[in-house]
């Protein structure tokens, strides 16, 4: 739900960026100017697809760095692929080294909870996260069965 409403949202605040460059620079521009962002865009991508790619082949920095920078990277090409303004400054962002570590340590501290079976926020409060909550035989469904293979 909270996808669709973002969505809604970033929608919306493209449509009326759309507009009001549309109104102030005229249609051809604003057409023209959202398909050199979207080249520009990609051609960036591609240079440091690669200089990412490398750093994973080198294993300059751990794995899981080099992956979250392509996770990343392939996000903000697909917003800069995507028409519109918000969507292409987001995009770029992504594609500057500095501001993509940033990112992944945002990515890293928000998901790391879950990932180490940590403390998660929930609505105002703290609970365990699904991977320490201790199993209730009595409210947890378990099936027992035998099964064998039989060949033809």
């Amino acid at each position: 739900m909270r996808l669709f409403l973002a969505m809604i949202i970033i929608t919306t605040i493209e449509v009326i960026l759309i507009a009001k460059v549309g109104k102030a620079i005229g249609f051809p521009a604003t057409f023209i100017v959202i398909v050199a962002t979207a080249m520009l865009g990609s051609w960036k991508l591609r240079k440091q697809w690669a200089f990412v790619i490398g750093k994973l082949q080198n294993l300059q920095s751990e794995p899981s760095q080099a992956l979250l920078e392509a996770l990343i990277l392939l996000i903000s090409g697909v917003l800069l692929i995507t028409p519109g303004f918000l969507t292409d400054i987001v995009g770029f962002l992504g594609l500057i080294p500095v501001i993509r570590e940033r990112f992944v340590s945002l990515i890293r501290r928000h998901a790391g909870g879950l990932i180490r079976g940590g403390f998660t926020m929930q609505r105002g409060r703290f609970e365990t996260s699904a991977f320490e909550r201790p199993v209730n035989p009595s409210t947890d469904d378990i099936i027992e069965g035998e099964f064998e293979r039989k060949e033809d």
